[in-house]
């Protein structure tokens, strides 16, 4: 890295905290909403974002959009509490949060094997952790998402 690369991402790591904060806020309002265009560009082209449960990483910023507005047909209300977080910091140029997460299961669920389940009109309320890595342009790299997958299952009424 030289010595612009450094000082930008030093300037950078000031504001990732924000940057955060600010990609929930587009979560929140939806794929519907003009905040979305937010959430798409917080992530690079390549983006790697790894789920619970997944074996491998969604990759590329279109991919993760589309597993995102699929999850937002199923849990059309779901919720992140990020204003204010659970926990909140960064430490160079990655960020991790926690937050409580919440919906209702009110669309269908596609699984991975192609299957179809329909919606039980249970809701879910979780703790959501995202490890984000950061570039020196203000986009995740690579996303990593925890949350408890098993409970939340048992919540909408699925196990």
């Amino acid at each position: 890295m030289n010595a612009v690369e450094r000082s930008t991402m030093s300037q950078l790591v000031e504001n990732l905290t924000n940057l955060m904060q600010t990609l929930d806020d587009a979560w929140n309002a939806g794929p519907k909403s003009p905040l979305w265009e937010t959430f798409r560009k917080r992530h690079t082209e390549d983006v790697a974002v790894y789920w619970p449960g997944q074996p491998e990483p969604t990759r590329g910023r279109n991919n993760h959009d589309l597993e995102a507005v699929e999850f937002f047909k199923t849990f059309p209300d779901n919720h992140l509490i990020n204003r204010p977080y659970k926990i909140l910091f960064q430490q160079g140029n990655h960020t991790c949060s926690i937050a409580d997460f919440y919906g209702t299961m009110k669309g269908q669920m596609k699984t991975a094997d192609g299957k179809v389940i329909q919606p039980t009109g249970k809701s879910f309320h979780v703790e959501f952790c995202t490890v984000a890595t950061w570039n020196s342009r203000g986009e995740i790299t690579e996303e990593r998402l925890f949350y408890d997958q098993v409970g939340l299952m048992k919540q909408i009424g699925l196990m």
